[in-house]
Formats: C-alpha cells, sequence, structure tokens
C-alpha cells in the first residue's frame, strides 16, 4: 500500500504529459474576435464578473454577452464584419460604453485596458464614494466583505460569519453551514492547524479581508466535510511603501482585542509581520433538567445558576513574497500562537425521585480547560507560461497543535464540603503535513484542462487519564482503569483532473477526484487496532447558462465525504462531567453526501438579487446518541444512524433603498429530515427549519455610518431533540476621523437581550431540557488606525489572494 503514492504521481505526470501532447491553439472562428480587459479606474485592479454586452450600431440590437474572468478579461469570437460598441455594467461601478468597434475580416481587435468608475453618491454637496457590496456572487462560491460588517469589527470570524448567507452562529459560537456543524475551514487556501470552529473563534474580524462560503466545491478541492468550504483570506495590504493597521478594542464583561500588521512591500517583492491578542468572556444563567424513567418511580435532576465560557489567544503572523522573474513567483507564510478555552459552572443542584424520596441538595461546581500551542507554515510556488492562464502551482504546508485539557467536577454540600468529585485530563499533540501540486492547461480563451496531486499526511496522539476524590483523604485518586493512550495515522493520497468549455451561452465544468485513504487507529494498552485502506471516487459538475448581460442560471452537484474526528473512534469510556460519561465507536463508517445545487442572479440597476435551490442527501448519517449509563448518568456516543436529506431555498436581495440607505435582506428556508435507526427501533424526524437575517446601513455624512442588523433562527430537530428558536437585534455606529487614518466603531451586540439556547434531548428511558441565556448586553469600542505612505497595487494583491483559485466557464 505504500506504493500507492507514488503510483498516483505517476499518473498524474501521464497525465499532463498526455494533455500537452493534445493542446491546440487559439479559438477557430470564422469572424473577427474583440478582445479587452476590465480595470477599475482608481486602483487599476482587474474586474471580475463584470457583465459585458457587443451591440450593432445601425440598430443598437444585442449580439453577444460576455463576463469578465478573475483577470478582468472577456473575449468576443466569429464576429462578423460591421460596426458595433459596448456596453459594461457591474453593480458598484458606473455604467461604460466603448463605441467606433469596426470588425473588417477575421482579424483580432484588442481594446486594452477598459476602465470602470466607481458609483458616487451626492449628499448635501458631498461626493461620498460607493462602498463594495456586503457579499459578491461569484460562479462557485459567495464572498463576504467583513469590512463591511461594523457589528463584528471587534469580534472574531465567528461573528463575521453571524450575517452571512448559508451560515448559522449559535449562542455558544458553534458554526453551522446549511443546517451542518460539518464543514472544513481554510485559511488563505490552507489547511488549519485546529479543529473548524475553534480555527474561526482564533482569527480577529479585523484582520480578515474577505470570507469565501464555497458549498459546492468542485474536483479541485478537498471533499471533506458535509456542507462545502469557508475559506477566510487575511489581509495583505497591497500598497506599496511600507504601510500598517492597528485595531484595538474594548467591550464590557471583561472582553478584550487587539492586533496589528505591517507590511513593506516594492514592485518584487513584499514582507509583512502582524500581531494579536484576545479575551473573550460570555457569561450567562443556566438551568437543566433531567429525567430518569425506570418502573415505577421517576428520578429528577434539577440545576440552576451561572456559567460562562472564556477565551484567550496570542499569536504572531509574517511572510514574505517574492517575484523571482516576470513568470515566477513565491511566498512564505509563518504563523505561531497559543490559545486557551475554558468552561466553568456553579449551579445548585437537586436530585429527588416521584413516589416522594428524600431530597438531595448540593452545589455543582464544574470547571475546564483546554488549549495550547499550535504553528503553520506554508510555502507557494507559481510558475506562469507564456500563453494566458497556462500556470503551474505547488504548495506545501506544515501544521502542529498541542492539545492540553483539563476537567474537574465537584458535589459540594451546602457547607462547602465536597462530596463527590472527578477529574480528567486529555493530552496529545497533532501534526499535518501537505503537499499540492496544480497545472492549467489552457486550449482557447474558454476551454481548459486542469489536474492536480495532492498527499495529506495526519499523525496524532490522545493520552487520556481519569482521578476520583477520596472523601477519606481529601485528594484525587488516579483511576488507571480509564487511563488510555491513543494514535491516530491518516494518509491520504489524491489525484483530479477537471476540463471547463463554453458553448455560445452555455458554460461546463466537470471534473473527477480519486483518493485513497490508509486509516490506523492504535491504541497502546491493547492489542487492538482499526484501520482502514479504501479508494473513493468524488465527481463533480457545473453548469451555467446566460439569459442575459444581467441574468445567469447555475447549476452544479458534488459528492463529498465526512470523515470522523478522532475521539469518535475511541472504544473506551472518558468523562467529560459528574454526570456524563463519552464512548466513541471504532467502526463508524463516514459520511458520503451528494449535494445539488442550482442558482439563479439578476442585477436591476444596482440592486442584486439571487435565488439558489439545493438538496443534500447523506448516508451513514452520524449522529451523537445518549442513553442511561446508570442510576442518574447519561452515556453519549457516536452512532451511525440513518440517512439525512435538507432541502431548500436560499433568497438574497441587495439595494440602494436611498442614496443613503443600504439594504441587504437574507433567508435560508429548508425541510430537514432525518431517518433511521436508534437501538434497533427505527425513527424518523421532520422540521420546516428557517432563517432570515435583515441588514440596515445608514451613511450619514461622508464620515459617519449606523448600521443595524436583526436575525431569527427558527426550532430545528435532530435524532434525539429539538432546540428552539430565537432572534437577535444588533447595532453600530462607525466614525472616521483625519482622512479616515482613524476610525472608531461602537457596537451594541444582543441589544434586547433575547439570545437564548434551548434544547431538549429524549431517549426511551431519559430526558433532559437545558437553558441557557447569555448576559447582555455586550458594547465594545474598537479603534483602528491605518498608515499609508505608498499608492495601491491592487493587482498584485488580488493575484495573490487568488492562490487559492476559482472556478470558472
Amino acid at each position: 500500500m505504500r506504493l500507492v503514492p507514488s503510483f498516483l504521481l505517476a499518473c498524474f505526470l501521464t497525465s499532463l504529459v498526455s494533455a500537452g501532447a493534445f493542446a491546440q491553439g487559439a479559438h477557430s472562428a470564422d469572424g473577427g474576435r474583440i478582445t479587452a480587459r476590465i480595470i477599475d479606474e482608481t486602483g487599476g485592479g482587474a474586474i471580475a464578473y463584470a457583465n459585458v454586452v457587443l451591440h450593432r450600431t445601425t440598430d443598437s440590437s444585442m449580439v453577444a454577452g460576455a463576463v469578465s474572468d478573475d483577470g478582468g478579461r472577456f473575449s468576443f469570437y466569429d464576429v462578423a464584419p460591421g460596426t458595433y460598441y459596448l456596453a459594461i455594467h457591474f453593480i458598484g461601478y458606473e455604467d461604460a460604453y466603448h463605441n467606433h468597434i469596426h470588425i473588417r475580416g477575421t482579424e483580432t481587435l484588442d481594446l486594452g485596458e477598459l476602465r470602470l468608475k466607481v458609483v458616487a453618491i451626492e449628499m448635501q454637496e458631498v461626493e461620498v464614494e460607493a462602498q463594495r457590496a456586503p457579499v459578491e456572487y461569484q460562479i462557485d462560491r459567495k464572498v463576504i466583505n467583513v469590512d463591511r460588517q461594523l457589528t463584528a469589527a471587534a469580534g472574531t470570524a465567528v461573528d463575521a460569519l453571524q450575517n452571512v448567507p448559508s451560515v448559522t452562529v449559535d449562542l455558544d459560537g458553534s458554526v453551522r453551514l446549511r443546517g451542518s456543524g460539518s464543514f472544513t475551514v481554510l485559511i488563505n487556501g490552507q489547511p488549519s492547524a485546529l479543529e473548524s470552529s475553534e480555527a474561526l473563534q482564533q482569527i480577529a474580524a479585523s484582520s480578515i479581508q474577505n470570507i469565501e462560503i464555497i458549498t459546492n466545491p468542485s474536483a479541485r478541492y478537498d471533499p471533506d466535510g458535509v456542507a462545502g468550504i469557508i475559506n477566510v483570506i487575511m489581509k495583505k495590504d497591497g500598497k506599496t511603501g511600507t504601510s500598517g493597521l492597528f485595531n484595538l478594542s474594548a467591550g464590557t464583561f471583561d472582553n478584550y482585542r487587539g492586533d496589528f500588521l505591517l507590511t513593506l512591500r516594492s514592485a518584487d517583492y513584499a514582507v509583512y509581520v502582524g500581531a494579536d491578542y484576545g479575551k473573550f468572556n460570555h457569561t450567562g444563567e443556566e438551568r437543566e433538567r433531567r429525567e430518569f424513567y425506570s418502573p415505577g418511580s421517576t428520578l429528577f435532576n434539577i440545576s440552576d445558576g451561572s456559567s460562562h465560557r472564556r477565551h484567550s489567544s496570542y499569536g504572531f503572523r509574517g511572510g514574505m513574497e517574492l517575484s523571482l522573474s516576470e513568470r515566477d513567483n513565491i511566498s512564505l507564510g509563518l504563523r505561531y500562537g497559543d490559545r486557551t478555552h475554558s468552561h466553568g459552572s456553579q449551579l445548585d443542584y437537586a436530585e429527588f425521585t416521584i413516589p416522594e424520596s428524600t431530597r438531595i441538595t448540593h452545589l455543582s461546581l464544574g470547571d475546564s480547560k483546554r488549549g495550547g500551542m499550535f504553528y503553520a507554515a506554508d510555502l507557494n510556488y507559481r510558475h506562469r507560461f507564456e500563453t494566458p492562464r497556462h500556470e503551474l502551482t505547488a504548495q506545501f504546508s506544515l501544521r502542529h497543535r498541542e492539545g492540553e485539557e483539563t476537567s474537574v467536577d465537584e458535589l459540594r454540600a451546602l457547607d462547602g464540603a465536597v462530596v463527590s468529585g472527578r477529574s480528567a485530563t486529555e493530552d496529545g499533540p497533532g501534526g499535518h503535513i501537505q503537499l499540492r501540486v496544480d497545472y492549467v492547461l489552457p486550449f482557447s480563451e474558454t476551454d481548459r484542462l486542469e489536474a492536480g496531486y495532492q498527499a495529506s499526511v495526519h499523525d496524532s496522539k490522545d493520552i487520556t487519564t481519569l482521578s476520583e476524590y477520596n472523601t477519606a483523604t481529601g485528594n484525587y485518586d488516579l483511576l488507571p482503569a480509564f487511563g488510555h493512550s491513543t494514535d491516530y495515522f491518516r494518509n491520504v493520497q489524491a489525484m483530479y483532473s477537471m476540463y471547463a468549455m463554453e458553448i455560445g451561452d452555455w458554460g461546463l465544468q466537470a471534473g473527477l477526484r480519486g483518493e485513497f485513504t490508509d486509516r490506523q487507529v492504535t491504541l497502546e494498552d491493547s492489542t487492538a487496532e482499526f484501520s482502514i485502506n479504501r479508494w473513493d471516487i468524488f465527481p463533480s459538475v457545473h453548469m451555467s447558462y446566460s439569459l442575459s448581460a444581467t441574468e445567469q442560471l447555475m447549476a452544479s452537484y458534488t459528492r463529498r465525504i465526512d470523515r470522523p474526528r478522532g475521539w469518535y473512534l475511541e472504544p473506551f469510556e472518558t468523562w467529560s462531567d459528574a454526570f456524563t460519561v463519552r464512548r466513541g465507536n471504532p467502526e463508524l463508517k463516514p459520511e458520503y453526501i451528494d449535494s445539488w445545487e442550482m442558482g439563479f442572479q439578476t442585477h436591476v440597476g444596482t440592486s442584486l438579487a439571487s435565488a439558489e435551490v439545493y438538496h443534500r442527501a447523506t448516508n451513514n448519517k452520524v449522529e451523537f446518541v445518549r442513553s442511561v449509563y446508570r442510576d442518574n448518568i447519561t452515556l453519549r456516543t457516536v452512532e451511525n444512524v440513518g440517512q439525512e436529506f435538507s432541502t431548500g431555498v436560499e433568497l438574497m436581495f441587495n439595494a440602494n433603498v436611498e442614496n443613503f440607505w443600504d439594504v441587504y435582506l437574507l433567508g435560508n428556508l429548508y425541510d430537514y429530515r432525518v431517518e433511521g435507526e436508534l437501538s434497533g427501533i427505527s425513527f424518523a424526524e421532520k422540521r420546516f427549519t428557517w432563517n432570515v437575517r435583515f441588514n440596515n446601513t445608514f451613511t450619514m455624512t461622508p464620515t459617519t455610518v449606523l448600521q443595524a442588523n436583526a436575525s431569527y433562527n427558527s426550532p430545528s430537530v435532530s435524532a434525539q431533540g429539538r432546540t428552539e428558536g430565537f432572534y437577535v437585534l444588533n447595532a453600530a455606529i462607525r466614525q472616521e476621523f483625519f482622512g479616515k487614518s482613524l476610525s472608531a466603531v461602537l457596537d451594541f451586540s444582543d441589544i434586547l437581550r433575547t439570545g437564548k439556547r434551548e434544547s431538549t434531548i429524549a431517549g426511551p428511558d431519559f430526558s433532559a431540557w437545558n437553558y441557557y441565556l447569555a448576559d447582555g448586553p455586550l458594547i465594545t469600542l474598537t479603534l483602528r488606525y491605518s498608515i499609508n505612505n505608498g499608492p495601491s497595487d491592487e493587482k498584485k494583491d488580488k493575484q495573490e489572494r487568488d492562490n487559492f483559485g476559482t472556478d470558472e466557464f
């Protein structure tokens, strides 16, 4: 099996040689060709996805339509002899026209660079520069402009995602993409050293340029994750000379954050360095009620009190970008940091049985802490051949993280004496190495072949212990029977190929990805070993059809996989708290997901509307399952319960109601169904689920902006329970000073203190209800100061961000 990587690499290289042998020249045509490049008039950056319409001068009839690519280029082929003019439209820019275009035969007419001017709004005789739309829709992704999210200025990537299409965020920071908590997080297109949710909580929103949501990734990308990919693009200042950005925020409930980024950039190189520190504290009231059923009686556990979740972190990042030649670029990025997550509670605890028994009252104290250092390194190389869009890229990434976790749960009498207690630890490092090579071979302006190879190796270790409180000695005694050491190893070798083409108004892209997985789970205190050696195939198809210059239909299909996490496979028991035991399942199968999407988007003036219909079917659905362990203790396991289906529509509308008022409305409505078997009993749960966000941005003066947003998440269901709905109202105001070098944002989160988490779980012999209400509102002041002494080089900055790639037709 160790020969598999060499075999795959040989196949990959063979495919590249074969592809080169069939490479063709330019698009053959009977008529003329018109080509040009669209750029921003101010910064000179390329404008992708602009709508271009070719009209006949004699009667202004429309001849053809096109959409500019990532480099801002577009072309018209087979243009009959005659005189024409171009009309160019793109949201946020003034319409542009290019007249007197004469085609006399089969020649190619290059119009050069066509410049678009940003729309300006006249308000009280003062010109205000228009801002980018909060969400930009591209062919295969949604791009969220984080700077437009004023209410997230002092928070993390999780806060920025609260007003993003396809994404919902629970009050505890749990992120779900189209209803699923399983997705892949990338940072600048590279895998994160941390778990998805932890990585998003680690990144300051003020250091993010864009967030890309890719719900149906092509064969180019890793197929891991049920719902797709969230790619976080970090800021890299694109201005030549020395520039800097500093952020500092402080808020109620002991919340603080600060970060900076300094960049030195010239025409041939760039060096940047940054650091960040954050301290977040979320407190609130918590209640819980558990019932355990046995013949003739019911045991009740009721608790009520306060709890807190704290997160602190610091990090350093730096890197360089170097142009080796006109066609060769190399970049290096480094990051080091440390983080700590803690959760504590102090609850009044009561236990009794009906028929009536003696009521036992205690004070329940819980405290858990998890964290450790992490580091990451990324090396990227890109070579551009003479033919436009003909390129070879290589990426190498290294990730490492430490995982140190401790938890203590105690029951105390009213006088403070410890009645019982347990202390658990979990420790272990994890590492990840990835090598990736991608090759793009264009056959024409619209047709191309792409192929790639990827090797991904993950290795981690978990060491767990459990100690129990000894009332006689007052110490915690180690329980050797609950101590374990587990090694996890996973080696995934992948190869993919895609072909993209255009035929008239149609665009088609088809791809196939093959992966071989070698996974081993080894228990050091046992002879047991659980291994998988498996081939998987992941096809993808993307289609588009241009109805007009401003309207487009898109459809896609992809197959994905969600592999079990490490502890999901642990065959032994560990204690999560005083009343919960956790046990993994080494026989757990990966989830396989079939995902279909169809979208429509249209521009009406400066307004944008879109609708996406989607259907996702998940086989081998993985769910957390609870049952009675003994007495008043529940057992939490993980099982393949059956199938899951989500069918819905996602709607978005963005418009300028008035010159000073911008409205952004989005909603996700879907029918959710999960069915299968639990404990030998068939089940089926179904619910219509929806969420809506309504954002309003008011430009009060050229330097003052007010933003208010409201959101609602409806109730949802799982295999064993239900989560109730909730709504939240947020607001923020930004004031700029000194020519916009300094800005202040005052943010009010959960103004009405309506954000709650309420859930119910039930089984044949138990039920549990949990309620949490966060303290609020959270008020935060953020100061941002920027330094810049050079002109913008937006073209180069976009080029570096595009190393992650986009799918284009």
